[in-house]
């Protein structure tokens, strides 16, 4: 590969870790407000903690929440706020009229529009002209507002605002999850509103529950799909590895919560690849010893990349597990039988099945059968011998294996 290539790999590689960082921030962000959410029983305290918990990730150094006001001015007042540039609020003039300057910014049009307002960069943003000097001296470089909804046909209760000191920390998914959170804490409000009526906050909180799952869900889905460009040869294998861990899961008769949990796993296991140089992903022939460990590498990393992020699960470990073997032959920390957890060892059963059966560029499909073959052998010394029996036991049910393995 010449120079050119590689200096072209290198910022592909870049941008897909910066990425990927973006997200881990927003992805930490919705878990600790959502813990905040389900715990707090008064509109000020869900406010600051939903505050606190968004500006204690990454480069957050503000957040607040701003209440839409029937004043003349339509005024937006500061309900709650954490962060280190909390002082950027001190006398702070927000409108969410569209008749005056300080109405043009994102806070006062979420309000006004029921839309997130991103500025991606406060120095060159014209709808944040009335707040730059104050901005560049608490160093603010973008921010984000997302409309809390009402519950009703009027306009939105307030909005939702986070500052960073980066410019554009504001992508599209970093969009979505800031928007989810915002409705969360609309409906956390309204069933503050109505604790006297139980039945209707527990539904209620069921449904965040289920909401914020469903966006962690997309997020994880979106960072395996940022993995999968960098080596299209395997891609849809983490997806395919993910599907399978779920059959077993459910085969063994874990829970739904043991088989969400696997999904989301399954969904970002090789995301430590994208340490790995492309051309030793998509190498046709054998890879040396160097290469090799290169290649085993990418446990580690994605354990790394996943490791600060405050998952109701320990994904990271199971990440960093799922080559371990039972006789202790894996990597990378060679572990044996009950110190690998069970759904690493149901990620490796599926990860084997997957890999054999499907291509690579270094050879042709093997099949399906060939596959069972090989988890079979290795059931007992190398293999968790149940879980082999539950994939056994999918595929002399039905084409569910074979159906997963067929899917994009």
């Amino acid at each position: 590969m010449n120079d050119g290539n590689k200096k072209r790999e290198n910022v592909s590689a870049l941008a897909v870790q910066r990425e990927l960082e973006k997200r881990g921030w927003a992805l930490s962000a919705l878990s600790e407000a959502a813990a905040a959410l389900a715990r707090a029983d008064s509109v000020d305290l869900l406010v600051q903690e939903v505050c606190t918990a968004i500006a204690a990730q990454g480069p957050y150094v503000l957040a607040w929440v701003g209440k839409a006001e029937e004043d003349q001015d339509k005024t937006v007042s500061v309900l709650g706020s954490a962060g280190s540039a909390s002082n950027y609020l001190k006398d702070i003039v927000v409108s969410w009229s569209d008749e005056i300057l300080t109405g043009l910014g994102p806070g006062g049009t979420a309000i006004r529009t029921g839309k997130c307002s991103v500025i991606t960069d406060s120095e060159i943003d014209e709808g944040f002209l009335p707040w730059r000097i104050r901005a560049r001296e608490f160093g603010i470089r973008s921010a984000i507002g997302c409309p809390i909804p009402d519950g009703n046909d009027s306009h939105p209760f307030g909005v939702l605002l986070v500052y960073s000191k980066a410019p554009h920390a504001f992508g599209p998914s970093e969009e979505q999850l800031f928007e989810s959170l915002a409705k969360e804490i609309g409906f956390g409000l309204r069933s503050i509103e109505r604790q006297h009526k139980l039945d209707d906050q527990i539904h209620e909180k069921e449904q965040t529950q289920e909401r914020l799952a469903n966006a962690l869900r997309s997020t994880i889905e979106a960072m395996s799909k940022t993995m999968e460009w960098r080596d299209p040869y395997t891609a849809g294998h983490q997806r395919r590895v993910a599907l399978i861990s779920v059959a077993i899961a459910r085969k063994l008769g874990l829970s739904d919560e043991v088989a969400q949990t696997l999904y989301m796993a399954g969904m970002v296991h090789d995301i430590g690849k994208v340490s790995v140089p492309s051309e030793i992903l998509t190498k046709p022939t054998r890879l040396t010893d160097l290469e090799m460990q290169m290649v085993q590498g990418h446990v580690e990393a994605g354990y790394q990349i996943l490791k600060d992020i405050p998952f109701p699960w320990p994904i990271a470990e199971m990440v960093r597990q799922h080559h371990e073997r039972l006789d202790g032959t894996g990597y990378p920390g060679g572990l044996k039988g009950d110190q690998i957890c069970l759904e690493s060892r149901i990620l490796a059963v599926a990860d084997t099945i997957e890999a054999m059966a499907t291509h690579r560029p270094y050879r042709p499909a093997r099949g399906l059968t060939a596959a069972m073959e090989e988890i079979n052998a290795e059931a007992g010394p190398k293999l968790d011998a149940k879980v082999v029996e539950a994939a056994n036991q999918l595929l002399a049910e039905g084409n569910q294996l074979q159906d997963i393995l067929e899917s994009t």
